[in-house]
C-alpha cells in the first residue's frame, strides 16, 4: 500500500510540470500583454509609445524569452512558493490568498457541496436500488432529475423568487445576499454574525451540490443494480450471511469502485455550478478574479489560476485513486 501511494505521488510529478508549462504557454501565445492596453496613453502623453512599452516588459521581466521565463518562474513557484508579482504591481502570493480574491470561498463553497453530495448521494442511491419502482424510488428520481436538468442559474433564481415571494423582498430590492445578512455586515464578528454566515452558506451550497448529487445518485444506483445479482452475493446470502451485511459490505463496496474513478472527473462541474452560483449570490469568486485576469491581460494572475484550477483536477483523480486501492484491495500496481 505505502509503495502504490509512493508511486501514485510520484506519477503526478511530471503531470503538475506538463501542466505547468501548458499553463505558461497558453498564455504567452495571447496576442498582446498586460501593458499594450497603455500604449495609447503613452502616446498622448508624447511618449514613444514602443519604447515605453519595451521599458515596461523589462521592467516587468517578461522580455525574456519563453523557456527563460517559464524556468524561471517554474522554480520560484515549486522552491520558494511565489508566484511571482501581479502586473499591476502587487506581490501575487498576497493577491492571490486575499479575501478579495475569492479563493477561500471557492474551496470553501466547493469542499462542502463535494461533501454534501457524498454524504446523502450514496445513500439514497443506495434506497433508489434496492426499493426499485417503488414509492422512494421514484420519489428520489424525482429530485436528481430536478439536479440534473436545472442548471445552477436556474436554481438560484428560484431561490432568489421563493425568498423575495415569501421571506424577504429586501434582499432582492436591495441587491443583495452576500455570505452574510446585509443588517450584518459592518457589524463586529458574534454568534449571531457567524450564524448568518453559515445560514447563508446552505443555499448556495445546495446550489453547487444540486448537479453532483443527482449524478451520484443515478450512479450509485446504477451500479448497484449491476452488482446485486451477482453469483458471489448469491453464495454470500447461501452461507447465511445477513442481509444488510450483503448489500453494505460486500454489494456496496464493489459498487462504489465506478463511482470514485469519476471523482476527479467530477469536480469541473462544481467549479462551474461554484462560479455561476457565486456570481448570482453575492459571493466572491475566484473564477471572477480569473476572468478579470484574462480581461487586463495580466499573464501572472492567468497563470497561477490556471495551474490552480488544473491543480485541483490533477489532487482529485490522485485522491480517487488512492481510494479506489483502501476500497478494493486488489488494486495494485507494480
Amino acid at each position: 500500500m505505502v509503495r502504490y501511494i509512493i508511486k501514485r505521488v510520484l506519477a503526478v510529478v511530471p503531470v503538475f510540470i506538463l501542466v505547468a508549462f501548458l499553463s505558461f504557454a497558453l498564455v504567452s501565445i495571447y496576442p498582446g500583454d498586460f501593458f499594450t492596453a497603455g500604449m495609447m496613453g503613452a502616446a498622448y502623453s508624447g511618449q514613444d509609445p514602443h519604447a515605453w512599452h519595451r521599458a515596461a516588459q523589462i521592467q516587468a521581466g517578461i522580455d525574456k524569452s519563453f523557456f527563460v521565463q517559464f524556468l524561471v518562474w517554474l522554480r520560484n513557484v515549486v522552491f520558494y512558493g511565489n508566484f511571482g508579482v501581479s502586473l499591476s504591481g502587487a506581490p501575487l502570493s498576497r493577491v492571490l490568498f486575499s479575501p478579495s480574491s475569492g479563493l477561500y470561498w471557492t474551496l470553501l463553497i466547493t469542499g462542502l457541496a463535494l461533501f454534501v453530495s457524498w454524504l446523502f448521494g450514496i445513500p439514497l442511491g443506495i434506497i433508489a436500488a434496492l426499493r426499485h419502482k417503488k414509492l422512494s424510488d421514484f420519489s428520489i428520481s424525482l429530485f436528481t432529475y430536478l439536479g440534473i436538468s436545472a442548471p445552477p442559474f436556474a436554481l438560484a433564481w428560484m431561490f432568489f423568487y421563493i425568498m423575495y415571494k415569501w421571506i424577504n423582498p429586501l434582499i432582492i430590492n436591495g441587491g443583495v445576499w452576500g455570505p452574510v445578512d446585509y443588517k450584518l455586515i459592518n457589524a463586529p464578528m458574534s454568534a449571531t454574525k457567524l450564524g448568518s454566515y453559515a445560514v447563508h452558506l446552505i443555499p448556495i451550497v445546495l446550489i453547487t451540490a444540486a448537479p453532483l448529487f443527482a449524478s451520484i445518485v443515478r450512479y450509485m444506483k446504477l451500479n448497484l443494480q449491476d452488482v446485486l445479482p451477482s453469483l458471489y452475493l448469491k453464495t454470500a446470502r447461501a452461507k447465511g450471511v445477513p442481509e444488510w451485511r450483503v448489500v453494505w459490505k460486500h454489494a456496496t463496496r464493489n459498487a462504489l469502485n465506478p463511482l470514485i474513478s469519476l471523482f476527479g472527473i467530477m469536480l469541473p462541474s462544481l467549479l462551474t455550478g461554484s462560479l455561476i452560483a457565486s456570481r448570482l449570490l453575492g459571493y466572491p469568486e475566484f473564477g471572477m478574479f480569473f476572468i478579470d485576469g484574462i480581461a487586463r491581460q495580466n499573464q501572472p494572475v492567468i497563470t497561477a489560476c490556471l495551474l490552480f484550477y488544473c491543480s485541483f483536477l490533477i489532487v482529485g483523480n490522485l485522491l480517487a485513486d488512492l481510494m479506489l486501492a483502501v476500497l478494493d484491495p486488489r488494486i495494485r500496481y507494480d
